[in-house]
């Protein structure tokens, strides 16, 4: 992506970690090589942009702000040096087809209704003595489980996964970060051979690169498999 284009901040940004417990990933990170990095713990976006260490809200990796991606990158450098070549081209639409065969599994809640026993009090009154008991019918909460309700909201299997280059990578990473690239006008990238459970992804003509942490083991229910082209 261009960086005159007016979306490439907010782009490089999307990635960045959401977590309050994890402040030294909540803001881009940038290193004194003009390397810049952008991450939630499983997905990693690096990209180079020298100028981007003057914005507001990053950390200067320099001044000991943020965390040593460049650490994590190291085993990738000669892909985002240039020195390797991709392996080939993945088409994000690719994916998309997969998520739109994917049955969504609703997600639930406990429904109550108030405890007939002591109307919602939690409490009985001993009808000899007039002591105040906790009510044994809803062990004082006043309130008893009848079953379950659909909340509206939707997840995908768990169980299932998307094969990429020999590694399986999980439903709800891919489609944050397909998400992200096609909103941007991004419908394909460059793979690259994967290491360990990491996957190399890199935008077209671009210093932009993304790991994608894949998941562990290999017993899936069902597998879907992306050609790379």
């Amino acid at each position: 992506m261009n960086k005159l284009n007016p979306n490439y901040e907010n782009f490089v940004r999307s990635f960045v970690s959401d977590d309050h417990y994890r402040m030294n990933i909540n803001k881009p990170i940038c290193f004194p090589n003009g390397w810049v990095a952008t991450t939630n713990s499983y997905k990693l976006l690096w990209f180079y942009d020298p100028e981007f260490v003057n914005k507001e809200n990053v950390f200067d990796y320099s001044k000991n702000e943020g965390v040593n991606a460049e650490g994590v990158m190291r085993t990738f450098k000669d892909e985002y040096e240039g020195n390797k070549e991709p392996i080939g081209v993945i088409k994000l639409q690719d994916i998309l087809d997969v998520f739109t065969q994917i049955r969504m599994i609703p997600e639930y809640e406990d429904k109550y209704v108030i405890c007939s026993q002591c109307d919602g009090s939690g409490e009985i009154e001993c009808d000899c003595c007039e002591h105040i008991n906790e009510c044994k019918e809803c062990n004082g909460e006043g309130e008893i489980k009848c079953g379950e309700d659909e909340t509206g909201e939707y997840h995908f299997p768990t169980n299932h996964s998307i094969v990429i280059n020999g590694l399986n990578f999980g439903f709800d990473q891919l489609d944050d970060m397909v998400t992200i690239f096609t909103s941007n006008g991004i419908n394909e990238l460059d793979v690259y051979e994967s290491k360990e459970t990491k996957g190399l992804f890199g935008v077209k003509g671009e210093k932009i690169f993304i790991i994608v942490m894949s998941l562990y083991g290999d017993d899936f229910e069902k597998k879907y498999n992306i050609d790379i082209k």
